[in-house]
């Protein structure tokens, strides 16, 4: 697909990971402190390129020639380190831009996490590096590494170095990511470079993922996030790389997200976490709800290939683990498939009559190794798993390291496309053999089984089609742009919304007629619909309709909360009748009488009744959301939500992910419902927040969806000020 937006931010320099010159302003003898301790590392590490210790008080810095400016060194730097006092890093980016160094890393803390002055420091530097340059990651971070054997470089306070692989490591936190390296380098998983972005002033992880695509020492990227700073550009990076490369993410700071006074149906649905699921579903990005479960996928992706499929092989010597197993499976929507007769005649020929050959294959515990081997060697010559796991309880009879060995011999006759785990139960550290091998092992058979579930569903995720973005016939940009330029006119204002409504710090609510009119540009069906302002009008309405009606306050308010909506009125009696009492109780709830408006809209039959809507996330910008509408939107809460723009394959999964997409389907006998049509209007909202970015709510609730199309009834719009859009 093509996305709408361009990122014209410039590449990451390679000059970050592969310098070969780098300069540590703030160098310091003392290795306790920040500067001396990342020197230190950087002599050490093994990087073979020049070092310069900046230094204006010592002429020596652990046994190393230091130069009291950047600008005293004997060439120019292509990484510049810097850890000294806040105040100090501006005039250092400022010279390192007049000398042509490309990369800045600003270890030094300071600046807008602590608020205040910090804010203002912080943009000084940010300036500075814009008008040389320069490009910046940091600052309150704690530094950059990349560990290939070329490069061996460890630019950070960390005194950890883990070995070299193919896994790229980011964080956001410091404190995680001193934890992060050092148990990649307790569980021998291989990094191929780590960077530690802090506030992400400049460089942000769309950039690093953007960077990690083309990295040939990188296969697997794995994360720690707190938030999404440019998050358009990595919602964008995500979904483009996600298809070559997992993305693995843990995303902190879930509790709390999103709170808000929520004007519409969907602002109180599409906001806050709801927004980070929506992001994680589109991009395809593995999220792990801990650390460990970070590492968990970690391990298995690092050197096995994901799941082809859902179905999953059990091979265990304990019954009650492949019991555990398998229940581990239904939850992470895998699959424990019976065996062929075929496959169980063949474990038949060597395991004891009263073993198990169905799946799980209990060998029972007085299994020798040799059976382990060739029980792998029948399901994975079987084609009826994409994924075995086996399970070795602690040892009664064979050794885990003659098991270990075993699996081992057995792994490499495996097909490239078929991942094998290993679970060795015990207290006891699993056999090295396995980690040599690249067999990853766990402690219980939950941790395997959450790990493959989640790389499963990414290569289900990777091998769909990525989607079009679709703009239906029939949609008339020019007419709506002539409609909101005239309601800007009649109004008064730049918003082109109603004067009535004061919460002018978050946009204006348009009229009912104007929202309307807005829809029926982009070919979005409407009931038929008129706006009265006294029961004569109203009873004069539905005679001319000559069908039932409903009358409704035009306010953006949850009407029925306050008995503003009435329905099924036949006659004109009925409806003179309805407003006047609509009337008295809007004047019990506060409503002023002047300039009230009423519309009395045709009713409109349906079969299932839905909710279409927007909301402008704070984060992510626009949310598209669907879902069962009516009085049980919010109560039932059967949505599902989407980062626009969205293509094809999000309008499918939106629709075919809700619970009561069975009613839309001939439910027991009832109709078949225009999904199709439902659809569309989702597409076709999809067009109008490209075309009209000034929208921050849309809320369409209910939406008839019938055999023939769909119509909607209850329609309200709000635009947000040109200061919220940014313009």
């Amino acid at each position: 697909m093509t996305d709408r937006a361009d990122n014209s931010r410039a590449a990451l320099p390679d000059e970050f990971l592969r310098p070969s010159r780098v300069a540590v302003v703030g160098a310091s003898r003392d290795r306790t402190s920040v500067g001396g301790l990342l020197f230190h590392n950087l002599l050490v590490g093994g990087f073979d390129g020049a070092v310069y210790p900046v230094n204006p008080e010592a002429d020596v810095v652990q046994s190393v020639a230091a130069y009291p400016t950047l600008s005293d060194c004997p060439a120019a730097p292509d990484l510049v380190v810097v850890a000294i006092p806040a105040r100090h890093v501006p005039d250092v980016v400022d010279e390192a831009g007049r000398l042509g160094v490309p990369a800045v890393c600003v270890i030094s803390a300071g600046f807008a996490e602590s608020g205040g002055d910090g804010r203002s420091l912080e943009q000084d530097m940010i300036d500075r590096a814009a008008r040389r340059g320069v490009r910046l990651v940091g600052p309150n971070c704690m530094g950059v590494l990349n560990a290939a054997d070329d490069v061996r470089l460890n630019a950070t306070f960390s005194s950890t170095f883990p070995p070299p692989g193919r896994i790229a490591l980011l964080s956001q936190s410091g404190a995680v990511g001193l934890t992060v390296l050092d148990h990649a380098n307790a569980s021998g998983l291989g990094v191929s470079s780590f960077v530690s972005i802090g506030n992400s002033a400049d460089v942000t992880p769309a950039d690093l993922i953007d960077y990690w695509e083309h990295d040939a020492d990188t296969d697997l990227i794995v994360a720690y996030l707190e938030s999404f700073p440019a998050p358009r550009e990595f919602f964008r990076a995500a979904r483009r790389v996600g298809r070559s490369t997992p993305i693995i993410v843990v995303k902190s700071g879930r509790t709390g997200a999103g709170e808000q006074a929520a004007s519409s149906h969907t602002a109180a649905i599409a906001a806050g976490e709801v927004a980070v699921d929506a992001l994680f579903e589109q991009t395809g990005m593995i999220r792990a709800d801990t650390l460990p479960e970070m590492f968990e996928v970690a391990m298995l992706l690092a050197d096995q290939p994901a799941p082809t499929g859902p179905r999953i092989g059990i091979i265990t010597n304990g019954g009650g683990p492949g019991i555990l197993a398998a229940d581990a499976c239904a939850a992470s929507g895998l699959e424990v498939p019976e065996l062929g007769d075929g496959t169980q005649d063949q474990l038949r020929e060597f395991l004891p009559a009263h073993a198990a050959f169905h799946n799980p294959v209990d060998l029972l515990a007085g299994a020798d190794a040799e059976s382990f081997a060739r029980a792998v060697d029948v399901l994975a010559g079987s084609g009826e798993v994409d994924a075995l796991i086996v399970i070795s309880i602690p040892p009664i009879v064979t050794a885990p390291a003659e098991v270990a060995m075993s699996l081992t011999a057995a792994h490499e006759r495996l097909p490239d496309d078929l991942p094998l785990v290993a679970v060795f139960m015990g207290s006891e550290p699993p056999p090295a053999q396995l980690a040599e091998a690249g067999i990853p092992s766990f402690s219980f058979p939950e941790e395997a089984v959450r790990a493959i579930g989640r790389a499963a569903r990414w290569s289900a995720w990777r091998h769909e089609p990525p989607g079009e973005i679709v703009r239906p016939d029939g949609i008339d940009r020019a007419a709506a742009q002539s409609l909101l330029a005239a309601a800007r006119h009649r109004h008064g204002n730049d918003d082109g919304a109603d004067d009535d409504d004061d919460d002018t710090h978050d946009g204006h609510w348009l009229s009912t007629a104007d929202a309307m009119a807005l829809l029926d540009a982009y070919g979005i069906p409407l009931a038929r619909t008129e706006f009265v302002t006294t029961p004569q009008e109203a009873g004069s309405v539905q005679q001319e309709f000559g069908v039932p009606v409903a009358l409704k306050i035009d306010a953006p308010l949850h009407k029925s909360d306050i008995g503003a909506v009435d329905v099924g009125l036949g006659s004109v009696e009925e409806v003179e009748e309805a407003m006047r009492s609509m009337e008295r109780r809007l004047d019990e709830h506060g409503f002023a009488e002047d300039g009230r408006t009423f519309l009395v809209q045709e009713m409109v039959d349906g079969h299932a009744e839905m909710a279409v809507g927007v909301n402008h996330d704070p984060v992510f910008g626009p949310l598209l959301m669907v879902g069962l509408g009516g009085e049980l939107l919010e109560l039932l809460g059967d949505t599902s939500v989407r980062v626009m723009p969205v293509t094809d394959r999000d309008v499918d999964a939106m629709v075919d992910s809700l619970r009561s997409r069975e009613l839309l389907g001939g439910y027991r006998g009832r109709p078949e419902l225009d999904v199709g049509a439902l659809k569309d209007l989702l597409h076709r909202i999809d067009a109008l927040i490209d075309d009209v970015p000034q929208i921050a709510e849309l809320d369409m609730n209910p939406v008839f969806v019938r055999p023939d199309g769909v119509i909607g009834a209850d329609v309200r719009m709000r635009l947000m000020t040109e200061r919220l859009l940014g313009m």
